[in-house]
């Protein structure tokens, strides 16, 4: 029977913000959004942790920002977020949930499904019922999906961004993240799990007195957000990939910025 190892978090006072939602690391900043105050939030990582560096305001109540080419993707009302602080309206499904494949396609949560939208900018709809959280095997042959309550797992074709038949991994989920030997960090209840293929967990993350919502990796620290917005740390002995940026809608397709930036 194997023990798992436990590891403590601390609250992280980097991250600014009076509820913090959604943090992402594209290997040189991180993005994370302050739901009340309607902010997109830029910070990196320091030797001492992650680090505020600037604050985007935002027309509307953005839920998430996904890193992509030139800029983030918001999630509430559909958006591009340049880097210069431009917003330009994006001819999406409004959505909570927003995910970027290996493959740079962009996923999203609308109408009680899980919608995929191809390279070329066609939307799919691939799989019913609500989605809460995405990740992906670093070998790219498996899709992790959070959703009534649990994480499951499918065996995923990437050249065709299909997803196989579900198989049940762990019971009690609300985000998940995955590390470079392909372990899935599953966050739910007052804890993190660092879990094999079949759900046995070898690392437990403490977060006494707090509910884990989501988590993510910053190179070989986990963030760990909570149901009241905090933001908590952990050091890990393992390391994340960086997210893949989305690359954008053709610049032919349906956005109203020419040459889609």
């Amino acid at each position: 029977m194997i023990r798992p190892t436990e590891l403590a978090a601390g609250m992280c006072a980097g991250l600014f913000g009076r509820r913090v939602t959604g943090p992402r690391w594209d290997g040189t900043r991180l993005s994370w959004v302050d739901t009340e105050r309607q902010r997109v939030q830029l910070g990196r990582m320091t030797t001492l942790g992650p680090r505020h560096i600037a604050t985007l305001v935002v027309e509307g109540s953005p839920t998430a920002a996904l890193p992509a080419v030139g800029g983030w993707v918001l999630g509430g009302d559909p958006a591009f977020l340049r880097r210069d602080g431009r917003l330009v309206p994006l001819d999406l499904p409004r959505s909570d949930g927003l995910w970027c494949d290996p493959a740079g396609r962009l996923w999203l949560t609308a109408d009680d499904a899980l919608h995929r939208i191809d390279l070329t900018g066609r939307p799919h709809r691939v799989l019913d019922g609500p989605t809460q959280a995405l990740a992906w095997s670093p070998d790219t042959r498996r899709m992790y999906r959070v959703c009534g309550g649990g994480l499951l797992v499918h065996e995923f074709d990437l050249a065709n961004g299909t997803p196989g038949a579900a198989r049940p991994l762990v019971s009690a989920a609300r985000g998940v993240a995955v590390d470079v030997d392909g372990f899935a960090w599953v966050a739910g209840g007052n804890s993190v799990r660092r879990v094999d293929h079949t759900g046995v967990a070898y690392t437990i993350v403490r977060l006494p007195g707090a509910t884990a919502v989501d988590c993510c990796f910053a190179g070989a620290t986990m963030l760990i957000t909570t149901d009241d917005g905090a933001v908590h740390a952990c050091a890990t002995s393992t390391r994340g990939l960086p997210s893949v940026r989305w690359t954008g809608l053709p610049a032919s397709g349906r956005t109203a910025a020419p040459g889609f930036p």
